[in-house]
């Protein structure tokens, strides 16, 4: 799974370096500029540390991935 987050502010860390681009639905590329962990609050209010989380600036949406256990 990958994990993309636009808003800086949401990082609890941020390790800068150049990581490459993503491909965008659109055929487009945006620059990772770095990875870093975010906290996820999920409805039943447990708060998850997400690892990995690529920080890309002109991304138009955070994609935050997860599977439930059923």
């Amino acid at each position: 799974m990958v994990h993309v987050c636009s808003h800086k502010e949401m990082f609890n860390s941020l390790v800068i370096k150049e990581e490459g681009v993503i491909i965008m639905v659109d055929g487009s590329t945006c620059e990772i500029i770095s990875v870093g962990t975010v906290n996820v609050t999920k409805r039943d209010e447990m708060v998850y540390a997400l690892e990995v989380v690529r920080y890309v600036p002109e991304a138009w949406y955070n994609f935050i991935f997860h599977r439930d256990a059923r």
